[in-house]
């Protein structure tokens, strides 16, 4: 099977349930269909490169959550530089403008909350992959662990994080 036939029929079978977990995340059609195509295009621009150990789909999953998380990032960030030059502009925001701020700070501050949580050790390793955009590996061996442990680790921290955001938004 050529190379391009299999990349055309991974793509077809994982498309539209990435889009449906990308928009879980991020919370935006079209926000989520660029995150999934982004990742896809990155895998065939990487082709020749990347060494998957893992599965195709825990693959392309990871990447999409670890896409996503950084997109949500990316939108905090140009909140908050549009925040500063609209103070240093002495523009008035009006209400909806102020309260839309003020959701997306109360979400960042409910997130940083939940990583203050976490286990120590399920904390660290969080940390370095995602604040310290450390890969798997690179995680793993700074702390002497295996990857299958920071796979772990990363997946019971994105449980617990949900898990606290869903209790503070349900009260």
């Amino acid at each position: 099977m050529d190379l391009e036939k299999e990349f055309s029929d991974i793509f077809q079978e994982y498309y539209p349930a990435l889009c449906r977990y990308a928009l879980k995340i991020v919370r935006k059609e079209e926000l989520a269909e660029d995150v999934v195509q982004e990742v896809f295009v990155n895998l065939w621009e990487k082709r020749n490169k990347i060494d998957i150990a893992i599965s195709i789909k825990s693959y392309l999953y990871t990447s999409v959550r670890n896409r996503s998380i950084n997109q949500l990032k990316l939108l905090f960030q140009r909140e908050q530089k549009k925040e500063k030059i609209y103070e240093n502009m002495n523009i008035s925001e009006d209400i909806s403008d102020i309260l839309k701020q003020n959701e997306l700070q109360n979400t960042y501050e409910i997130v940083q909350e939940a990583i203050e949580t976490l286990p120590p050790k399920c904390k660290i390793i969080f940390l370095l992959s995602r604040e310290e955009y450390m890969t798997y590996a690179l995680v793993a061996k700074e702390l002497n662990i295996s990857i299958k442990t920071v796979e772990n680790q990363i997946i019971i921290a994105f449980k617990k994080i949900r898990i606290y955001i869903q209790s503070k938004n349900q009260k």
